[in-house]
């Protein structure tokens, strides 16, 4: 079933005009087919009612809950290539809150601005990615931010996933199983958090965890860390 971001008003629904136009030449929407609308947390069952202008009438609202238990904020340090995309869309199909791109001291690749054309790019990708698992909401993806910045202002159970704690450190699982309602989970770029940024976000109550024994790609560390949370979230 297609699933789209929309308005809702009574008993009628729209989409925007890029969604409506993509519904008709790619999607092939058909006069009285069945869509899901999803606005303000929650989705309705519609029906497709006229094709010009595209338009819906609500059926009845779909009660069950799409939404993870735990909200959760990933914060990883922006990498090269297109990494960062596969981060926000694995990570919307797995249903992080927010994402946070941020730029810490081994950051290959430094924004010039608080926002660019990839940065438009990553909230396309949460909201078509959002689309196609048919969450309620879309994950927002912040402005660029400093690393200090997003330690400082961090809410909820604080998590670092420190290479340094692949030995040593508590295994992520262990913070997954303790029911927390909102969590940051802060991730390195390639070449890991410099140990300054390490003992700052200690500072800052931030918990070093291990994702296992053997050291992980960046990309790798961001879905692996957010599925275990998440997924531990709704046992």
């Amino acid at each position: 079933m297609q699933h789209y971001f929309g308005h809702i008003q009574g008993k009628t629904a729209s989409i925007e005009e890029g969604d409506a136009l993509r519904a008709k030449q790619v999607k092939r929407i058909e006069l009285n087919e069945q869509v899901e609308i999803a606005e303000g947390e929650r989705v309705y069952l519609c029906r497709c009612c006229k094709l010009h202008p595209l338009s819906f009438g609500v059926i009845a609202e779909i009660t069950e809950t799409r939404e993870a238990p735990l909200k959760l904020t990933l914060a990883f340090s922006l990498l090269k290539g297109d990494h960062n995309e596969l981060i926000v869309l694995k990570g919307t199909e797995l249903g992080v809150t927010r994402f946070v791109p941020l730029v810490s001291a081994r950051t290959v690749v430094v924004p010039k601005g608080k926002e660019d054309n990839k940065l438009l790019r990553l909230r396309k990708i949460a909201k078509e990615g959002a689309e196609q698992c048919r969450r309620s909401v879309i994950p927002e993806v912040s402005d660029y931010s400093a690393f200090d910045e997003v330690v400082e202002k961090a809410a909820g159970l604080r998590l670092l996933a420190y290479e340094e704690a692949a030995i040593h450190g508590e295994s992520i699982l262990e913070y997954a199983l303790k029911g927390e309602s909102e969590a940051t989970l802060l991730i390195g770029p390639e070449g890991g958090f410099t140990p300054k940024e390490a003992e700052l976000a200690i500072q800052n109550g931030f918990h070093p965890v291990s994702l296992g024994k053997r050291i992980l790609r960046a990309e790798t560390a961001a879905i692996a860390g957010a599925a275990t949370l998440l997924l531990a979230s709704e046992r």
